[in-house]
């Protein structure tokens, strides 16, 4: 039997934001990059980690003028167990707003080098869990926070274990 695969194109920010562009820009490629990595980040804490058959990725789209990223859902359908749609659904719909996923406005200005990136999305990750984290009575506000909270901290634990860590900078 042959594997059915299909994509889909996310996007690569929050609808409601201003992102990267080509041309104009300051470090277009790598800003953009950046970019896409949140938003991938950002789409796990609002809908949880990708199940059995679906994986999100950061894919270089050719354009005229230059090559852009967007997240990019890529699905196997003969690994679905009853899960996808729903899923699927949460991603399309995606986020309008950082905030919506408990990230703070990225500064994608302080990126000057490739080698940030990785240490950048870990970062606001750990900002977005601090954000998000319970009180000391284990109550989350508002209550949208527990989810986010619960799928960051499930997916990145390195960013959890710098949130929380001694010496970590409070929100």
């Amino acid at each position: 039997m042959a594997q059915t695969n299909w994509t889909l194109d996310l996007g690569g920010a929050p609808w409601n934001e201003d992102c990267a562009q080509i041309g104009h820009t300051l470090n277009f490629d790598l800003v953009n990059t950046a970019e896409a990595m949140l938003y991938r980040a950002a789409l796990i804490a609002v809908a949880g980690f990708p199940p059995a058959g679906i994986t999100l990725r950061i894919k270089a789209n050719a354009h005229d003028f230059g090559t852009y990223r967007t997240v990019e859902a890529r699905i196997d359908d003969d690994q679905d167990d009853g899960s996808h749609a729903s899923y699927l659904e949460t991603l399309e719909i995606g986020i309008a707003f950082w905030h919506q996923a408990g990230f703070a406005p990225p500064e994608f200005s302080k990126l000057t080098a490739s080698d940030q990136l990785v240490s950048f999305v870990v970062d606001a990750v750990a900002s977005a869990l601090r954000i998000t984290r319970p009180s000391t009575t284990g109550a989350f506000f508002p209550e949208s926070s527990g989810p986010i909270h619960r799928n960051l901290t499930a997916a990145f634990p390195e960013a959890a274990q710098r949130a929380f860590s001694e010496g970590a900078v409070p929100c």
